[in-house]
């Protein structure tokens, strides 16, 4: 009775809100040419405005030579991505953005985002569709020729499980307190992740062995939103929050099973000057796991801390837009949080040339450190050598 009360609370809530929203608008928001999210869906370089349809996408390749305790793992070349933007300015308050992922030389085709906007205000904007989670900042801007290192950070893959993409519906929109100042927020209903949260992975407890929940297990939604504050255009603080259900425990009013939820925290921050930026990000999880399996951990954790630093802008005549940049990342996961052992760590130590801001090779190594739960260790090493663009 009360689940329905909610819910039937819930539409009305959501007008009364975009009514005040609507009523604060000359105050609260401003004339910015800032995206939401820089590098996000809306913001990519074949995006101009000028035409009804935009086109575009970037492509990634990637040359892996990996050791493990010394012994060659891998040793060999991977067309790692292929990926097709669409974007159409349907009118002046309806947009369309997709994005469609070629992975592994076209062994995995998934729809990595299919979503429709349509501006209430520049505080409000309904958004439905195929989203990206706005779970953590990395996972709404993690294209490769964006980022200057060729493997994502293994807090974003291996916890929040980049990309996350989800079937869902809500709003976002952003205030300016200041001249300077912004907060921008998303929030969102999608249908969360499934029970391969516990079940999908041999390893035991892997949340992103949950992603893909396109038809609601549970017939119950998660919910999911990250708060951003910008006092300045050159650095913002986000924090992030996924929480839902993720088994089955209902079948037709009858209870199966106990509610299991799923629960991601995130902070993220990036901070830039002169040639120099800061970024990282941090996850906690909490997954409800059944009590008669004391294998399965219930609490996660990780983070990444990364370090830019370019130099070299014009040195070739011929490519006055080029730049070199060197970057040091450190990154954990402790898949036990609450017990030594169960984790990786890793180094990243790397260099690249941008001849374009879009286009951008990468030369990076790595020094990674495995622990089982019973603290023994596996070492591994890796020099990658990639290549990415726009177009």
């Amino acid at each position: 009775m009360t689940n329905r009360l909610y819910c039937s609370r819930l539409p009305a809530a959501v007008m009364l809100a975009a009514l005040v929203l609507l009523a604060i608008d000359d105050v609260a928001a401003q004339d910015d040419s800032r995206p939401l999210v820089e590098g996000g869906i809306t913001d990519k370089p074949f995006i101009t405005g000028a035409s009804r349809v935009g086109i575009g996408g970037y492509t990634e390749a990637h040359w892996r030579w990996e050791q493990v305790d010394g012994f060659t793992d891998e040793l060999g070349f991977e067309m790692k991505r292929f990926n097709l933007f669409a974007y159409s300015p349907v009118s002046e308050r309806v947009r369309v953005a997709g994005e469609l992922e070629f992975e592994e030389g076209g062994e995995e085709i998934k729809v990595e985002a299919a979503l429709v906007d349509f501006e209430i205000s520049p505080a409000l904007t309904f958004r439905g569709g195929i989203i990206l989670s706005p779970l953590g900042r990395f996972n709404l801007a993690h294209d490769s020729p964006a980022n200057d290192l060729t493997d994502r950070p293994l807090v974003s893959t291996q916890i929040i499980g980049v990309a996350l993409s989800e079937a869902g519906m809500g709003f976002y929109g952003a205030f300016y307190p200041t001249e300077e100042a912004r907060v921008t927020y998303e929030v969102y209903g999608v249908n969360g992740f499934h029970d391969g949260v516990i079940g999908g992975d041999g390893k035991g407890v892997r949340i992103p062995a949950g992603r893909g929940n396109w038809e609601d297990n549970n017939t119950r939604p998660s919910w999911t939103g990250r708060v951003a504050v910008s006092p300045r255009p050159t650095w913002e603080i986000g924090a992030s929050l996924h929480t839902g259900p993720y088994n089955v425990y209902d079948v037709e009013g009858l209870e199966v099973d106990d509610k299991r939820n799923v629960t991601i925290v995130a902070l993220d921050g990036d901070w830039s000057w002169r040639n120099f930026e800061l970024l990282g990000e941090y996850a906690t999880a909490t997954v409800d796991v059944p009590a008669s399996n004391p294998l399965l951990i219930e609490n996660q954790a990780g983070f990444y801390a990364q370090t830019n630093a370019h130099f070299g802008r014009g040195w070739f005549p011929g490519l006055p837009n080029s730049v070199f940049s060197g970057i040091v990342r450190y990154g954990i996961v402790d898949f036990d949080a609450d017990a030594d052992g169960d984790d990786l760590r890793r180094w990243t130590l790397g260099i690249n040339f941008r001849p374009e801001e879009d286009t951008v090779f990468k030369l990076d190594w790595q020094r990674s450190i495995e622990r089982d739960s019973f603290e023994s260790k596996v070492k591994f090493g890796a020099l990658l050598f990639s290549v990415a663009t726009y177009f």
